[in-house]
């Protein structure tokens, strides 16, 4: 079954959200999953120093956050989903990396402006997406809601760093019934040749080789992948892909940010121009580090 049981969805009450927030509410309905609405009562937005055990709940920041979590609360029960609310006070970005230690999912929101650099909470997203304790699905406010997981994207290299994206992909398209491509980006040539580092470009028998893996994996779950390689700029081939799909599913190895995705520094350029939703999942061997 699919692995998110406890569904955690940082709002701000923007319009930025509302697409995160259909897509959550939507694959709580579907999956059953608990859910909850989060905001931050962020103390940089008082000028004098805050007690976090006692905030004022009379505050304007403090109502801001009321709002924000009563209208998840208030669409889930028009949808037949029952939310928790969580208001916190602290600084957004720690609050929300300490509260992912008790989900399996985050669902954030983002503007469609300018991708990971002005998410949801400013700059705090990108800090989310490198340290949280549990998977974090990225969904910009100019995308539709959701889910309308019809059409999943996995890349793969083969190895186990995107192993785990696979798995939690491969679920994925068996609660929602989704067709799968399994992407892997390959050289013109026959033998490996000079990149940076972790580009993530594999030989065209490697990645033939990747991709059929993961239609066998599929086929033993019954669902199934459409194994495809394609030549060129290994972010290009998997942005330009994502335009015919509803979610991207990618692993991630978990160290020491956007640049330790498996798939290498494409990562970053990766979420922030996606056309659908991202799904960065962490390898359960790596554990992310200390902010």
């Amino acid at each position: 079954m699919i692995p998110y049981k406890k569904i955690l969805i940082p709002t701000d009450g923007s319009n930025d959200t509302r697409a995160a927030i259909t897509f959550a509410l939507g694959m709580g309905k579907i999956t059953g999953a608990e859910v909850t609405a989060m905001c931050v009562n962020d103390v940089s937005n008082y000028a004098i120093s805050w007690d976090a055990s006692a905030p004022d709940m009379d505050s304007p920041h403090y109502q801001a956050c009321e709002n924000a979590v009563r209208t998840v609360a208030d669409r889930g029960t028009q949808m037949g989903v029952i939310i928790r609310t969580l208001i916190v006070t602290g600084i957004p970005v720690r609050e929300i990396i300490d509260a992912s230690r008790n989900y399996d999912l985050i669902v954030m929101g983002t503007t469609g402006r300018a991708g990971v650099s002005l998410m949801l909470l400013g700059s705090v997203a990108q800090k989310v997406i490198r340290f949280a304790s549990c998977p974090v699905l990225v969904i910009r406010g100019d995308q539709p809601g959701g889910p309308a997981c019809h059409r999943i994207l996995i890349p793969t290299d083969g190895t186990s760093i995107t192993r785990t994206a696979i798995t939690h992909g491969l679920e994925m398209a068996r609660a929602f019934n989704a067709e799968v491509t399994a992407l892997s980006v390959s050289s013109s040539r026959s033998i490996r040749i000079p990149l940076r580092r972790n580009a993530g470009q594999l030989t065209p028998d490697a990645a033939r080789k990747a991709v059929d893996s993961v239609a066998n994996m599929g086929r033993r779950l019954g669902i199934e992948v459409k194994p495809t390689v394609v030549l060129g700029a290994v972010a290009n081939e998997i942005i330009r892909a994502s335009a015919n799909h509803d979610l991207l599913v990618m692993g991630t190895s978990g160290r020491t940010g956007f640049e330790y995705l498996r798939l290498g520094s494409v990562a970053e350029k990766t979420v922030r121009h996606a056309r659908c939703p991202v799904l960065v999942v962490r390898a359960p061997e790596t554990m992310p580090p200390e902010i």
